[in-house]
């Protein structure tokens, strides 16, 4: 098993996304195919977590993992255990990755088209928001 620091994490919902704020998180590549995560929330989202684990929901999440600056890896995930820690809960979910979504560069590059830079504007705003992976307009609006 190979263990790894969770940095950031979000729930892709109906194409919304909701972004977590951590305060700390432990990702365990499992080598059979599965990961097993663990993160620290704040507890205003106790009883979203609950209904998502007492409905066992399939979430799509998308967690980056070690450096801010990596791409977040896409999982589907399974709540397996929330637990009360004074001001903050504790969230264990079962995940298995996946690839079948477009990948963040390519959305991020499509807007910045989109949006009409080409040539050295282009490769230096991709560059620069490739690092700080803010969220795509296309996610802000939901």
């Amino acid at each position: 098993m190979k263990t790894f620091k969770a940095v950031r994490f979000q729930i892709i919902d109906n194409e919304s996304v909701e972004e977590y704020e951590l305060h700390d998180g432990v990702i365990i590549n499992k080598e059979d195919g599965s990961w097993l995560l663990e993160i620290l929330i704040d507890d205003l989202h106790l009883d979203k977590m609950q209904n998502y684990m007492n409905l066992e929901t399939v979430l799509d999440t998308r967690v980056v993992i070690t450096r801010p600056s990596n791409d977040p890896a896409l999982f589907e995930a399974t709540i397996k255990s929330v637990h009360q820690l004074k001001e903050k809960i504790s969230v264990v979910l079962e995940c298995h990755i996946y690839t079948h979504r477009q990948a963040y560069a390519e959305k991020l590059l499509e807007q910045l088209v989109a949006d009409g830079l080409s040539g050295s504007e282009l490769i230096t705003a991709f560059n620069r928001l490739m690092q700080s992976k803010p969220k795509l307009k296309d996610e802000a609006k939901k």
